[in-house]
């Protein structure tokens, strides 16, 4: 897939490097994921637009978890709180979009909007933490600060705890994500 956002997996920071730390693996994976995705959603059919904004709902929901459980703890210690903190707040304006999205049928006269809207929002957000965030995480895993390694198979635990709730229940669960008010505290 080449489209607008798509095209960027391959592009320099948001390449999945044959020596990145497990962490930044898993998170750029899933952020091609997301790319790949909302370039599928620009020309899709009504009916496969509502199942693609379902998919990314729920696998952004899981992806902003993982991150807030347990990346941006860690690398708030390690880096400091700027980059974590702007992570922070542009995931909970997309959380108020795919709650929007989840409350509607998709037949919507502005649902594609709201899908498009949160694109823009994600892709630029995943553009930096590729190029921000993930490069300072890396300098300090490579400086002893931060295990990646150890981060990623956590995450990867987690991620999978997640899903499992999801196809146990059909919602994600109690999480321990940023919330609102922490936001107000930043």
């Amino acid at each position: 897939m080449s489209g607008k956002y798509s095209k960027r997996n391959d592009d320099g920071k948001h390449r999945i490097a044959s020596d990145d730390p497990v962490a930044i693996a898993l998170l750029k994976e899933e952020h091609h994921v997301f790319r790949n995705l909302f370039d599928e959603a620009e020309d899709a059919t009504d009916d496969r637009v509502v199942a693609i904004a379902r998919e990314l709902c729920m696998r952004l929901t899981v992806h902003m978890t993982i991150e807030e459980e347990i990346l941006y703890p860690a690398a708030r210690d390690a880096i400091g709180a700027e980059e974590v903190d702007e992570g922070i707040v542009e995931h909970q304006s997309g959380k108020r979009i795919i709650a929007e999205l989840e409350q509607l049928s998709g037949t919507e006269p502005l649902f594609r909007s709201k899908v498009h809207v949160l694109g823009e929002e994600t892709v630029h957000h995943i553009d930096e933490e590729d190029e921000d965030l993930f490069e300072e995480c890396i300098e300090a895993h490579k400086d002893g600060k931060l295990d990646l390694d150890a981060i990623g198979e956590t995450l990867r635990a987690r991620q999978a705890e997640l899903y499992n709730q999801i196809v146990e229940t059909g919602e994600v669960g109690s999480t321990h994500e940023a919330q609102p008010e922490e936001i107000a505290t930043v």
